[in-house]
């Protein structure tokens, strides 16, 4: 499946909306329209928003309002999020009831992607298939897909909507850093450490939402954080990442997020961030290649790499 999105997708979880609609909001939107404004004269035309995210309604307006009206801008938005108060199973009627509420806030007929935030594996994939192929139908959504989810569950909703013939989005953490042990909270999935995962979508043409590209937070403090850990697989992987950022001569986000867009031709990566300078920073990322050698080096770097260089 060919995208029309921009390969870099601005990430809005910062952008809360009260109230969360597009007809009208009190916050954040002076702050968010130079961002968003900013993100498209520099040929961005995706955002990656959520029911979850309360930003909805600040991305809707800003659309609404633009000169180049709807057809211009591709919108991700996500449903089925658990409560983080109370856990219920997810339900045809509950994703249903936050599409509506997601189209209502957004102020469009339509979501371009609309993903299941969270897996729900009591409930039978064929089960969230079926969903996920109403919804297209209905023309509500143009494009479905699941984030968060395994391996294993992606196959089985893959079986389930080949008879539709509905190649689904996928949307999983993924960066260029050595992943933390352990789940980043329930649910959620970081195949960046998964060769497996990572062929298949390559294997299978998948189209890719690779969020937290650039880890948790500030690189450089993520590295940090790493390499006092003292893990040599970590540090032969820091120090990969290092050293291909003086040879290319190019910050480090550059590289990292060089390396995600590298992967596959649609594999896209959300950017969230509220300065402006770090887009732009963001965007050398599509300027230049690193050659497959480096970026497989990267991915699995061996042993013997040398020692760790100065972050800077």
């Amino acid at each position: 499946m060919k995208s029309e999105m921009s390969r870099i997708v601005l990430g809005t979880d910062w952008m809360i909306a009260v109230p969360n609609l597009a007809s009208w909001n009190i916050a954040p939107t002076k702050r968010a329209d130079a961002i968003l404004n900013g993100a498209v004269e520099m040929g961005i035309n995706s955002f990656d928003t959520a029911r979850m995210y309360w930003s909805e309604g600040v991305v809707g307006h800003f659309i609404r309002k633009h000169p180049l009206g709807r057809g211009a801008f591709r919108i991700i938005s996500k449903g089925g999020h658990p409560s983080l108060f109370r856990r219920t199973p997810l339900t045809r009627k509950k994703l249903l009831r936050q599409l509506d509420d997601s189209l209502r806030a957004l102020g469009t007929d339509y979501i371009d992607v609309y993903l299941l935030h969270y897996d729900d594996p009591k409930v039978p994939a064929q089960a969230i298939a079926e969903w996920s192929v109403e919804f297209l139908r209905s023309g509500k959504v143009h494009n479905v897909g699941y984030s968060n989810v395994s391996l294993a569950r992606l196959r089985e909703f893959r079986a389930s909507l080949r008879e539709a013939n509905v190649v689904p989005w996928v949307s999983n953490e993924f960066n260029a850093l050595p992943a933390k042990d352990g789940e980043r909270w329930r649910g959620a999935q970081n195949i960046s450490r998964d060769r497996a995962y990572v062929d298949y979508l390559r294997e299978n043409a998948l189209p890719f939402l690779a969020y937290s590209p650039l880890g948790r937070g500030d690189l450089k403090r993520c590295i940090d954080r790493r390499l006092a850990e003292g893990k040599p697989e970590d540090e032969r992987k820091i120090s990969r990442l290092i050293s291909l950022g003086q040879k290319y001569g190019v910050p480090l986000p550059v590289i990292a997020l060089n390396y995600v867009l590298q992967t596959a031709p649609n594999f896209h990566a959300v950017v969230g961030t509220s300065k402006l300078d770090h887009l732009n920073e963001d965007m050398r990322a599509l300027a230049f290649q690193i050659s497959e050698v480096d970026r497989d080096g990267l991915a699995f770097p061996s042993s013997g790499q040398g020692p760790i260089m100065d972050v800077g």
